[in-house]
């Protein structure tokens, strides 16, 4: 059973990290910016701003990830 469960989670995470890394970046990108032109009106510029900058860094780390 441990045995099984070792090599789940080794797959798993080398999966993740070999296919699945780029598409998380960039979806977790877009949802960033998703989520925070929802809040334009209840959030704080310079934060929103931060927002919007993380957003965008993390599509362009994934693009960059999806195109090597």
């Amino acid at each position: 059973m441990a045995q099984t469960l070792k090599q789940f989670i080794l797959s798993f995470f080398t999966t993740f990290f070999t296919k699945w890394l780029e598409d998380f970046f960039i979806f977790t990108g877009l949802g960033l910016i998703i989520v925070n032109t929802y809040l334009i009106s209840v959030v704080n510029l310079n934060v929103l701003a931060g927002n919007y900058l993380t957003g965008f860094v993390l599509i362009v780390i994934g693009v960059f990830l999806a195109k090597r």
